[in-house]
């Protein structure tokens, strides 16, 4: 009976602690049940958040391609854009290729036309110091040949007046031969020798 009673009271005694170790960890396994309950929905939360902002970045990526595909076209018309003005630039080049072709060409032309030009400066200089010195030369040559004509004019004018006062002077005779004839009409014997004189007279005169 004694060894009844040890084992029943060891099997009440084992019975105890098993129930009171699976209290324990019942209660342990509610409380670890519990944690992992508010980590689950902490995490259900978080999830809801990351799904909320992986849809926004989904319209946003969305968004963004739609940009993208804009920006594409548009990089693709500026491209094009870039080609034409770099063929109108390169046709720009060209003819300013061109033009600075002629503007050498024009330029050595108008080299040419101001080395004629000076050429023909000089030549005009030289001809001026010719033309001045032949005109010097001429100007002295006047000047003698007007000294020369006053001279004989000078000289002519006294032949004249000395030709006046012999003019004068048979004028004078002229009218005493001429009042002597008069007188002398009478006188038959000298007529012919007055007509003598008056004739000599007046082909000194003339």
């Amino acid at each position: 009976m004694d060894l009844e009673k040890l084992a029943e009271k060891l099997k009440e005694l084992i019975v105890g602690d098993l129930k009171e170790e699976f209290r324990f960890f019942k209660t342990s396994v509610e409380s670890e049940l519990s944690a992992y309950r508010l980590a689950i929905e902490s995490m259900s939360a978080r999830m809801a958040g990351i799904e909320a902002r992986m849809s926004s970045l989904e319209e946003h990526q969305r968004a963004m391609e739609g940009k993208i595909e804009e920006l594409s076209k548009r990089i693709d018309e500026t491209n094009r854009r870039i080609d034409e003005t770099n063929k109108r630039i390169d046709e720009t080049n060209k003819r300013i290729d061109d033009m600075n072709k002629r503007i050498d060409d024009m330029n050595k032309r108008i080299d040419d036309t101001n080395k004629r030009i000076d050429d023909t400066n000089k030549r005009i200089d030289e001809l001026r110091v010719e033309l001045k010195a032949e005109i010097a030369e001429n100007t002295r040559r006047i000047d003698e040949t007007r000294a020369e004509l006053k001279a004989e004019i000078m000289q002519n004018t006294h032949r004249i007046d000395a030709l006046n006062k012999r003019v004068d002077d048979l004028q004078y005779k002229l009218a005493e031969i001429s009042g002597e004839l008069k007188e002398a009409l009478s006188k038959k014997e000298i007529i012919g020798d007055i007509l003598i004189r008056i004739e000599r007279l007046e082909a000194k005169v003339l």
